[in-house]
């Protein structure tokens, strides 16, 4: 709900001389009329937006009347100058029963996002409040909202009824134990220690329907972590728990893997970034060799060295639950990655594998792929920057002919080498089942690259192919294109910064009029300049598969501005267009708004730092009062100028498609005042 229930009926009542909606509130005789602007009411709010539209609004003498007869004039008053969550709440309780909704509607309502937004005591006690009632509120994120500084007045406190400060997050905890509906909560970074931990841990042997529980940076430390494995002992209803950056130590995750033992209900743990250590490691290790219910375990950046990679490895070949395991840098070396290697053959549950980081060296690769011959569930493998050398990665090319069950292979940061992208090669042209390969930053070269091109001639199964950063050049951006006109199974193709230039980005340009499955075209970065930007443009107007293009840092300028938006009039397939940084200026920029007058496909559109000026902001907004269809905008550094912001504030008067509009930086005031409008008019930023 991005915030709005304070920012909503705190405001209700702006500037009453230009009002057009007149709510009335009460039964007769005891009816009261409040005055708004059905702009910032929408703007702010999509039950209003839903509640005021034609299809449901009364439209009496050029006023739209909203009728609430069963709120009373006095509760009505306390919502506007009050603005509290308990009364906000009541307020959606009745547009669920009063008011025709979608499901999309229904499921805004019960779920509350105010991450980021500054509660201070009387806000936190109303919210408490809220939760201990019979509340239809399923899903609340409270991230970033510094609940250890909040001051909460208890009434009847024994110090003289003064305020006092809590700890931490003890007033939200004792709410938790009364919450019967609560099913997510999300309180990420509020550096709650171990005190707030503590209380929460208490509340979680109390509760019985959280189902998700995120407490990403937090700062809980091993205390905290003892803490919540006495809770998982205890707690039957948690599924999903996110631990990671807490600084849990060997002692916190010792305490965990416990827990585990007991608990039969976490599917989901998130441990990343916590320094477990080989200690911890062994723990978890012996925990999963007993636990049945764990699914995803995430143990990125945790110390655990081999022998706590070793232990797990053992524990693989005895768990018969968990799919997904995150090693992400972890220092295990070759030794853990031949541990691991064994325990593929024996795994029958496991799917998904990441091994970034990790220093594996060519011997550990060779174990792994001699494991893949005859693994026959892993989908999923990431072995990106891990020293793997030419005989490591020959080794999976020989595994991928044998192989039939991996789809996703990540291999980027792995400085091939002719050699091995040749085998890779020879791989793809008789592997079936491989659909995402990622060899980004891999210094392939437009040799590397044309033997891949031949490759995608032949293979029939690869959807996804990543190949940004890799000196490719425009021979080997032409072997690409031929490719391409010859296979029909890749969707997604990036190759952002490879100085592809003129002749690479007009070999693309002309695949794209032959080819019929591209959805996705990454050119990030590559200097194809007008000429090629003018290819490419005419290959929009042709072809009818790509939805998303990126032709950010591209040096296109005006005429290629021009091209594009006279091919956005003609296209009528892509959503999604990053134009970020080409130097388009007010020429090209105006042509763009033009084209969004036209346009009924677009819904993403990135224009920033392109010195688009004033008058193109004005033309922008006069586009989207027009447009009906893009949902997201990004204008930042442009060198509006005051005036060419200040037109956005009407744009919501008659746009009701737009969700994102990104209109900072620049200059200080224009900065300052883009800030200002988007939000007190938008809401948003």
């Amino acid at each position: 709900m991005n915030n709005e229930p304070n920012q909503i009926f705190s405001n209700f009542v702006e500037n009453p001389k230009e009002y057009d909606v007149k709510i009335k509130v009460g039964e007769k005789p005891n009816i009261k009329e409040f005055k708004a602007h059905s702009i910032i009411l929408s703007a702010r709010s999509d039950y209003f937006k839903a509640a005021l539209s034609s299809r449901w609004a009364k439209v009496e003498d050029g006023f739209i009347i909203f009728d609430k007869p069963n709120i009373s004039p006095p509760v009505f008053e306390i919502l506007i100058k009050q603005g509290k969550f308990l009364k906000a709440l009541e307020l959606y309780e009745e547009f669920l029963e009063n008011i025709p909704h979608s499901v999309k509607d229904q499921k805004r309502v019960l779920s509350w996002d105010l991450s980021n937004y500054r509660i201070g005591s009387e806000e936190i006690n109303d919210l408490t409040k809220m939760l201990c009632k019979k509340t239809i509120l399923t899903s609340l994120n409270l991230s970033s909202i510094g609940l250890r500084s909040i001051n909460v007045n208890f009434k009847n406190s024994y110090f003289n009824k003064r305020p006092r400060i809590t700890a931490e997050v003890k007033v939200l905890a004792d709410a938790l134990c009364k919450n019967t509906k609560l099913t997510s909560l999300d309180i990420e970074n509020n550096n709650l220690g171990t005190e707030g931990e503590k209380a929460l841990a208490d509340a979680l042997c109390k509760n019985t329907t959280l189902t998700s529980l995120n407490l990403y940076c937090n700062n809980l430390r091993s205390f905290g972590g003892e803490a919540l494995a006495n809770a998982l002992c205890k707690n039957s209803t948690l599924t999903s728990l996110n631990l990671s950056d807490n600084y849990l130590g060997s002692e916190g995750g010792k305490a965990l893997a416990d827990a585990l033992c007991k608990n039969s209900t976490l599917k989901d743990l998130n441990l990343n970034g916590n320094w477990i250590g080989s200690e911890g490691g062994k723990a978890l290790a012996d925990t999963l060799c007993k636990n049945s219910t764990l699914t995803f375990l995430n143990l990125r950046n945790n110390k655990l060295g081999s022998e706590g990679e070793k232990a797990l490895a053992d524990a693989l070949c005895k768990n018969s639950t968990l799919k997904d395991l995150n090693l992400d840098s972890n220092w295990i070396g070759t030794e853990g990655g031949k541990a691991l290697a064994d325990a593929l053959c024996k795994s029958s549950t496991l799917t998904s594998l990441n091994l970034r980081f990790n220093e594996l060296g060519s011997e550990g690769v060779k174990a792994l792929a001699d494991a893949l011959c005859k693994n026959s569930t892993l989908q999923d493998l990431n072995l990106s920057d891990s020293l793997l050398g030419l005989e490591g990665v020959k080794a999976l090319a020989d595994a991928l002919c044998k192989n039939s069950t991996l789809k996703d292979l990540n291999l980027s940061g792995s400085l091939l080498g002719s050699e091995g992208v040749k085998a890779l090669a020879d791989a793809l042209c008789k592997n079936s089942t491989l659909k995402y390969l990622n060899l980004s930053d891999s210094l392939l070269g437009s040799e590397g690259v044309k033997v891949l091109a031949d490759a995608l001639c032949k293979n029939s199964t690869l959807k996804d192919l990543n190949l940004n950063i890799n000196l490719i050049g425009s021979k080997g951006g032409k072997a690409l294109a031929d490719a391409l006109c010859k296979n029909s199974t890749l969707t997604s193709l990036k190759l952002g910064c490879n100085d592809l230039g003129l002749e690479g980005g007009k070999a693309l340009a002309d695949a794209l009029c032959k080819n019929s499955t591209l959805k996705d075209l990454n050119l990030n970065s590559n200097c194809i300049g007008l000429e090629g930007g003018k290819a490419l443009a005419d290959a929009i107007c042709k072809n009818s598969t790509l939805t998303s293009l990126n032709l950010e840092y591209n040096k296109l300028g005006a005429e290629e501005g021009k091209a594009l938006a006279n091919a956005l009039c003609k296209n009528s397939t892509l959503k999604n267009l990053n134009l970020n940084s080409n130097c388009i200026g007010s020429e090209g920029g105006k042509a763009l708004a033009d084209a969004l007058c036209k346009n009924s496909t677009l819904t993403s559109l990135d224009l920033q730092k392109n010195k688009l000026g004033s008058e193109v902001g004005k033309a922008l907004a006069d586009a989207l009062c027009m447009n009906s269809t893009l949902t997201s905008l990004d204008i930042r550094d442009n060198e509006l100028g005051p005036e060419g912001v200040k037109v956005f504030t009407y744009v919501f008067c008659k746009n009701s498609t737009l969700t994102s509009l990104n209109i900072i930086y620049g200059s200080k005031g224009e900065k300052a005042l883009g800030d200002a409008l988007c939000k007190d008019f938008f809401g948003f930023y």
